[in-house]
């Protein structure tokens, strides 16, 4: 499950960037780099096994966050936590921003996107960071970088 939503945000967000054949996703790409993006999206994942997500995401130039399925994930550009809140565990990676999520493009059908709001880009960044420092010992934390 965690590596599904992981695959999610990298579907919906290559989507973004590459799937501009309809209007909405064609908007949504002009407005990657000069604008935050907040929306909700329900879609199904085409793997081996389709798989029904829906959540919120949270864009800004190379930053996401998304959250559904009971997953969060945070990525600032360079490091991603992926969070499990109900099995108390974050798993921290090295990141490569929206490049890693290019790969899942295809995997990607039925999509649908509400509630999409377009803010100024912002200084601060923090929506797209986890801090694991709050954490108590009950949560594992496995961070896998290099």
């Amino acid at each position: 499950m965690k590596k599904l939503i992981l695959i999610l945000a990298c579907a919906l967000l290559s989507g973004l960037a590459v799937r501009a054949q309809q209007p909405q996703l064609s908007g949504l790409a002009a407005h990657l780099q000069t604008d935050r993006i907040s929306l909700r999206y329900s879609c199904v994942l085409t793997q081996d096994t389709p798989v029904h997500l829906s959540g919120d995401l949270l864009v800004q130039g190379e930053c996401y966050r998304a959250r559904g399925n009971g997953m969060e994930i945070y990525c600032d550009g360079k490091t991603r936590w992926t969070v499990d809140p109900a099995a108390r565990e974050v798993y921290i990676e090295t990141a490569a921003g929206l490049e890693e999520l290019l790969a899942w493009r295809d995997s990607l059908s039925e999509l649908t996107l509400t509630d999409v709001r377009y803010s100024p880009l912002s200084e601060d960044l923090s929506p797209f960071r986890y801090d694991t420092s709050s954490l108590d010992a009950d949560w594992i934390v496995t961070d896998l970088r290099l």
